[in-house]
């Protein structure tokens, strides 16, 4: 119950919705929902509390806006009009007609519905797509209530309705298949400059004057999501053991989740070139503009003296120990870097450590990578 009643609380949007807090307060709760079974029995209190205090500073941030749901024949036109709304920027339809979807659709055919749409917005600091990857997994705490959460982030979206990208709908789908190079474009890129280090900004930055498309058109252009999934978030663990350690826990941590996210995606779009693109601008976004170091791979840092499992220190300590622990030992790091994470009070550790978690079971060859990234942020927090 705990889970429905912070969804609840924390669902119907602000009138005022302008801080880091309210947009990511839907995705830290789902976030938490999911490292919750890994926490030990005598830290669940402490887990779940962090849960709680969601709702609980929720209600201090200001009014919210009064739900009015909008009445309609069918379904399917609700979902058109909600669509039509959101690239008007018409933030009353927006959430008139999802009221009226939200008993009567599954959350699947809601995601499948708002895919294409919501993964090139830029609008709700780009987060959008993250809370439509989770949505699958926590649906069984009640569909309605959480799919709720959508509320406040499309209208932020339509509020922003101005801030996407672009380019990829502006050039040829299909030119050479260079899949090497895309390391090679990520790696070290030239630097963008831009006025503001939050996303939107940032990402409009590397569209511009076609730089996006100078660097990734060609690398993309026959990649499938699979390929691009195994070259992109690689990329961003690298980034969070090898670049900038200032950018560690916002930079580098939405550098993984965000392309993830998007990809996630890919079995319900209508585009899947279109698709990687949009992932791939993401991870160049951060690379271009917080990147100091070139990135090396593969990740070989020097193995540790001791093989005893210990996750806190320097950071770099605790990933080199952590990617050369022995198989076996995956699992109960995996567990504790999730425990650490739900009873921490950051919002983007949840995230980043559930999402590269996620990685590490998708990818259990290069695992390793993924929990030291993971254990890196930990550590870094510490």
């Amino acid at each position: 119950m705990l889970i429905q009643s912070v969804a609840a609380a924390i669902a119907p949007p602000k009138a005022q919705a302008h801080s880091s807090f309210l947009i990511h307060a839907p995705l830290e709760l789902l976030a938490r929902a999911w490292l919750l079974p890994y926490v030990s029995a005598d830290k669940r209190d402490d887990a779940r509390r962090r849960i709680a205090e969601i709702a609980t500073r929720y209600a201090g941030e200001g009014a919210e806006i009064e739900a009015h749901p909008r009445d309609y024949a069918t379904v399917d036109r609700a979902l058109v009009e909600l669509l039509e709304a959101l690239r008007a920027g018409d933030v009353d339809t927006v959430d008139g007609a999802l009221l009226f979807l939200l008993p009567r659709v599954s959350p699947e055919r809601l995601r499948a519905a708002l895919a294409d749409e919501v993964i090139p917005a830029l609008g709700a600091a780009g987060h959008a797509p993250i809370l439509l990857m989770a949505l699958p997994g926590a649906v069984r705490y009640a569909s309605a209530s959480v799919c709720a959460l959508l509320r406040a982030p499309l209208r932020t979206l339509a509020l922003e309705a101005d801030w996407r990208l672009t380019w990829m709908d502006s050039v040829e789908s299909h030119v050479v298949n260079r899949e090497a190079s895309l390391f090679e474009s990520l790696a070290a890129p030239p630097s963008v400059k831009t006025t503001s280090l939050f996303i939107a900004p940032t990402m409009l930055a590397v569209e511009r004057d076609g730089y996006a498309a100078q660097l990734l058109a060609e690398a993309t252009s026959a990649m499938t999501v699979r390929q691009a999934e195994r070259a992109l978030l690689p990329v961003a663990a690298l980034s969070m053991l090898q670049d900038d350690p200032e950018h560690a826990p916002y930079g580098w941590s939405h550098c993984l989740t965000l392309p993830q996210a998007i990809l996630a995606q890919s079995d319900v779009v209508s585009d899947q070139i279109r698709v990687v693109r949009i992932a791939a601008t993401h991870v160049l976004g951060f690379r271009a503009t917080l990147g100091r170091a070139r990135l090396q791979e593969p990740y070989s840092p020097p193995p540790p003296l001791s093989t005893e499992i210990v996750l806190k220190g320097d950071p770099n300590d605790v990933a080199a120990l952590v990617f050369h622990a022995a198989t076996e030992q995956r699992k109960a790091i995996g567990n504790e870097l999730a425990a650490r994470a739900a009873v921490h009070a950051d919002a983007h550790l949840a995230k980043y450590t559930m999402g590269c978690l996620l990685a590490a079971a998708r990818d259990p060859d290069i695992a390793p990578l993924y929990l030291a990234a993971a254990a890196y942020l930990g550590a870094w927090w510490r």
